[in-house]
């Protein structure tokens, strides 16, 4: 299982605080934020105890690998992600 969040300025506290400590609770193994304002994704793994112990940040013309706990093997890039710059 992936969380991922895409969402609005005025959602990103609520998709920085709130949610990944919901997800963390909820087991869900990675949580992954496109935050296109600031042009970089953050991907949150290991969770334990409501939150999550690990937390990468990866900015533009990078890839990363998603880890081996959501049950696939899969790399993406920032680009894809975050989508042509506005």
């Amino acid at each position: 299982m992936l969380g991922l969040r895409a969402g609005r300025r005025t959602a990103f506290y609520g998709d920085l605080k709130k949610k990944p400590a919901a997800y963390a609770g909820a087991g869900v193994p990675v949580y992954l934020i496109a935050d296109r304002k600031n042009r970089r994704v953050m991907v949150l793994t290991d969770p334990r105890d409501g939150e999550y112990r690990v937390h990468a940040v990866h900015h533009p013309g990078q890839s990363f690998e998603l880890p081996d706990s959501i049950g696939a093997k899969v790399t993406l890039s920032v680009d894809s992600v975050l989508g042509p710059e506005k």
